[in-house]
Formats: structure tokens, C-alpha cells, sequence
């Protein structure tokens, strides 16, 4: 069994600038510092699955300014049990910074199957001129020129909830991340759902009944994630993030859809982080 996921596409999920436009900057402005836990579940299975049971969780946190920069942290633990009760455990875990002006991104991913580093990417992503520049550590450092379109991980949220707030229910948007080696872009399509306001109904997630998410607009959002190399062939996902917006960057009712089964993540705990919007 395999848990087909990029590490800082989830991410990209959860938590984006560009300096030149008024709206995103205030929207950036309005991103909540915070730390969430969610615990995972089985939420769905096809027949043919292999997986029948998930457990696990995901701890994430947020902060930064538009003048400081967004640092993102999480680490998302999945154990996945087949047909025949073997079960294996992926531990993933991301750490990033992405400048206030989106022309610079850090990331170091590492992702461990049953305890064994199956991946450990070091890199920085610069903007220069019409590419994105990556170098990756090593010895040689590799390096590569990607388009200039992708979003970072922030500036791909800022751009779904510009989309939300001004009634957009589809948009395309290329993200990098910094995912499998930092050579990857992954082409997203977005499908943003009506606006909710008002009373909110948090009875299957108590933690999500907040002062920091009372009275705030929400959206549901799904999110399908291709790889843009591949550019023939089935046009099927390589897997979905599904969740409910708010519009300071908190996310809830999670859902991760691979096709042959579906991880639910259920909001366990919500804190508000200390702000560090210090623009001078």
C-alpha cells in the first residue's frame, strides 16, 4: 500500500502575496497565526481498496506577516492497515518559510515509512525574471529552472480566498511546493463551494467553536492535485483535499481522497498563535 501525498502540497492546503495588489496583501494581512490538530480516520473505502483501517494525525502551525514572512510547520502520522492486518506508518513532516513578497521559498521535507528515511529534501526556490530557481542540497547541489507562474504554498491559499470572496467557484492554479526532490510543479484546480456566514455548526468538531473562528466567512473547498509534466494520458487526480475555509486561513472538516479510499480529519484542537504582524 502506498499513501501517495505531497508533503508540502497538504500544506498548501492549510496556509501568499503578491505586493503589487491591494486585495491579496489585506488578505494575507488577515492570516491567522495558529496551530491545529487533526485526527485521522477511515472515511471511505472502495471495494477493491486495500487500506481498511487509518489512524493517525496531523499537528500544523502557522505564522508570520507579510513583512516578516510565513513560516509553516506540520507533521502528518498515518498508519494504514491492510486486508491482511499488516499495517504501515508514514511520518511526514515539513518545515517552510516563504517571504512576504512570494519571490522566495525554503522547505526541507522529510517523509520516514516504518521508521526508514525514505526522503529528505533540502532546498531554497528563488524568483528570477521569468523562472523559479531551485537549488537542492547535495553533494553536487542540483539545481533547476521551473516557469515563474507556480504559487507557494501561502500565495496559493491567498489565492483561493481571493477567489471565495469575490464568488469565483473554479480556479486553476499552479502551485510548487517543493515536493518529490523540488523538481515538481503540480497544476490545482479549485472548486470553491457557497459562502457560509452566521451560526456555524461544529457538533462533530467542538474545537472548532472558537473565538477564532466565530462570526468569520467560510467556504468548502476541494482541491485536485496533477502533476504538470504529465500533459497526455488520463486526467485523473493523483489524489483531492477537500476541507471547509475560513477566511483567516483556518481549515476543518479535512478529507484526503485517493481514489480507492478517503482519509477523514477531524479538528481536534484550535489555538490562536501570538501574532507577529509587525509592518513598520
Amino acid at each position: 500500500m502506498r499513501l501517495i501525498l505531497s508533503t508540502a502540497g497538504f500544506l498548501a492546503g492549510f496556509a501568499a502575496i503578491s505586493a503589487v495588489e491591494a486585495g491579496p496583501v489585506e488578505t494575507a494581512r488577515g492570516l491567522l497565526a495558529h496551530r491545529a490538530v487533526y485526527d485521522l480516520s477511515l472515511g471511505r473505502r472502495a471495494d477493491r481498496s486495500d487500506v481498511t483501517g487509518v489512524g493517525g494525525r496531523l499537528v500544523y502551525e502557522f505564522t508570520g506577516s507579510t513583512c516578516d514572512g510565513f513560516t509553516s510547520r506540520f507533521r502528518l502520522v498515518t498508519r494504514l492497515t491492510n486486508a491482511d492486518g499488516v499495517a504501515r506508518t508514514s511520518d511526514m513532516r515539513n518545515s517552510s518559510f516563504e517571504d512576504g513578497s512570494g519571490r522566495a521559498y525554503d522547505f526541507v521535507n522529510q517523509n520516514l515509512v516504518d521508521g526508514r528515511m525514505v526522503e529528505d529534501t533540502k532546498g531554497v526556490a528563488r524568483r528570477e525574471g521569468e523562472a523559479i530557481v531551485v537549488t537542492v542540497a547535495g553533494v553536487p547541489p542540483k539545481t533547476a529552472s521551473l516557469p515563474a507562474a507556480p504559487r507557494f504554498p501561502t500565495e496559493h491559499m491567498v489565492a483561493i480566498l481571493e477567489a471565495a470572496k469575490a464568488g469565483r467557484s473554479v480556479e486553476e492554479i499552479d502551485l510548487y511546493d517543493g515536493s518529490e526532490g523540488g523538481a515538481k510543479i503540480s497544476r490545482t484546480t479549485v472548486v470553491i463551494g457557497r459562502e457560509q456566514s452566521g451560526a456555524d455548526d461544529t457538533a462533530a468538531e467542538p474545537a472548532a467553536a472558537s473565538a477564532v473562528t466565530a462570526g468569520l466567512r467560510r467556504w468548502p473547498v476541494e482541491i485536485s492535485y496533477f502533476d504538470a509534466a504529465k500533459t497526455t494520458g488520463d486526467a485523473t487526480p493523483e489524489y483531492q483535499l477537500g476541507f471547509l475555509l475560513y477566511e483567516n486561513g483556518v481549515s476543518r472538516r479535512l478529507r484526503l481522497d485517493y481514489g480507492d479510499f478517503a482519509i477523514a480529519g477531524t479538528l481536534s484542537t484550535l489555538e490562536a498563535l501570538p501574532a507577529t504582524d509587525v509592518c513598520k
